[in-house]
């Protein structure tokens, strides 16, 4: 089984049943992270930190992969992140590009696009306090564009 392979097994295992503590076995300890709607995050820590947040607004959180490619260079899988509003179950879908090392990412660039997500908080105020307190999804504190993607992630690692 290939490194890719094997990544990808950890990866759709991880989110059967995600947690900050199972975060080490797909994420490198220096890893760097980039999504729309967060700082660059440097560090297994910080991606924790983050994650606790993103899981304090979507408590059931899981994702589902659809297909995954990659080359000695890179590795992208394209899934989709389901969570549960009120009622209603939101979907969205993501690519993750990662560059591994050790068979964890050292680099995950996230595209995903916000908007199906961001009228659905807006439109159920039982959700407005949690993502208030939860600190996730800031874009005017983060600020982070296009620029960030280039210059702030290395885009290989030696």
């Amino acid at each position: 089984m290939s490194e890719h392979e094997q990544f990808v097994g950890k990866f759709i295992d991880f989110w059967k049943d995600p947690s900050p503590e199972r975060m080490a076995e797909i994420l490198h300890p220096d890893v760097v992270l980039t999504q729309p709607l967060a700082a660059p995050m440097r560090g297994i820590d910080a991606a924790r930190q983050e994650f606790r947040r993103i899981w304090r607004l979507f408590p059931d959180l899981r994702a589902e992969v659809d297909l995954w490619r990659g080359d000695a260079a890179a590795l992208f899988i394209e899934f989709r992140l389901r969570a549960k509003v009120g009622r209603e179950l939101v979907e969205w879908p993501n690519i993750d590009r990662f560059v591994l090392r050790d068979g964890k990412a050292v680099v995950r660039t996230n595209y995903f696009d916000p908007l199906p997500v961001l009228p659905v908080i807006a439109e159920h105020p039982s959700l407005w306090w949690r993502w208030w307190t939860s600190g996730a999804a800031r874009p005017w504190k983060t600020g982070h564009g296009i620029d960030d993607y280039n210059t702030v992630v290395p885009r290989e690692i030696s």
